[in-house]
């Protein structure tokens, strides 16, 4: 996987295929845009389509043509990009458990936890099982599939601490997570295993994100 990061290419072009990666931060800090970069460069050097699963509503297929413009990717790539607007948290379980990866490089869930928040808001418990039948579901997909699965996700500020969404059961289930955030003007991130722990710091520019 093509980051434009050299610290997380070094890494991540090592990784089996079937792994959940965990891309997550406060709003600005490039999560999607990480994302969407990884997808455009899978793209440009494998044969293979991309699948979306956009719960906010946000993804924007203008935002990866420029991308592609200002990296001179052929545009045309965007057709093997597929978007599935998620609504609501049973149609988010519906698609993986009826997904098919045939020819799929890459599955992208941005943002992963957001339904399940707000339909759950004032429902703990229910929200937790049902949060980690939708992973189990995932990780078992991901197996199966030999597919790489990013998902995405928020964190809230308790205290000045960030604290990722459902962090409990996230970790159960994804093996690789990669925290982006901001601290005055520059960006940083880390990047976790069970085994390794790699710190980098990046820009986000015109040109998609980049080394600092």
């Amino acid at each position: 996987m093509n980051t434009g990061i050299k610290k997380l290419d070094i890494f991540l072009a090592s990784i089996n295929q079937g792994l959940i990666i965990d891309i997550f931060g406060a709003r600005g800090t490039g999560k999607t845009q990480l994302s969407m970069q990884i997808s455009v460069n899978l793209l440009k050097n494998k044969c293979g389509q991309i699948t979306y699963h956009d719960t906010t509503g946000k993804f924007r297929p203008e935002k990866m043509a420029e991308i592609m413009k200002t990296n001179e990717i052929d545009i045309s790539l965007l057709d093997r990009v597929k978007i599935n607007r998620i609504i609501n948290t049973a149609e988010q379980i519906h698609c993986i458990k009826n997904i098919s990866l045939n020819n799929v490089l890459l599955l992208v869930i941005d943002n992963v936890t957001d339904l399940f928040s707000f339909e759950y808001r004032n429902k703990f418990n229910e929200k937790n099982i049902s949060f980690m039948k939708y992973m189990h579901i995932l990780s078992l997909t991901a197996i199966r599939h030999k597919t790489p699965i990013i998902v995405t996700n928020s964190i809230s500020q308790v205290h000045k601490m960030e604290h990722e969404h459902l962090k409990n059961i996230i970790d159960i289930f994804t093996h690789v997570k990669i925290h982006l955030h901001k601290k005055h003007q520059t960006y940083y991130g880390v990047l976790t295993t069970p085994w390794l722990s790699q710190s980098f710091s990046y820009q986000i520019t015109p040109n998609g994100i980049l080394d600092k």
